[in-house]
């Protein structure tokens, strides 16, 4: 199932690899990604898009563990039948 996530990291490179690495150990394949650095914070701003039969819970929770994270909320995306 896919799902949608905004996060607000961190303007740290650092911070983006974390994260990455999080979503794929805990087994969510990544099919999008948009990622804006607004000038007036030190923030960015993350639109990710995941895949996996995993439960999304598992991913959303550790995501809110790391220090760079500062915001997470899910978008669950429908599935569309072929």
């Amino acid at each position: 199932m896919k799902h949608q996530l905004t996060l607000a990291v961190k303007k740290h490179s650092i911070a983006i690899e974390r994260f990455l690495r999080v979503a794929r150990h805990r087994g969510f394949a990544l099919t999008n990604l948009e990622l804006e650095g607004a000038t007036n914070d030190d923030l960015f701003h993350v639109k990710m898009t995941v895949d996996s039969d995993r439960p999304i819970y598992l991913l959303t929770t550790q995501l809110s563990k790391l220090v760079e994270v500062k915001d997470v909320q899910l978008h669950t995306l429908k599935q569309q039948a072929i």
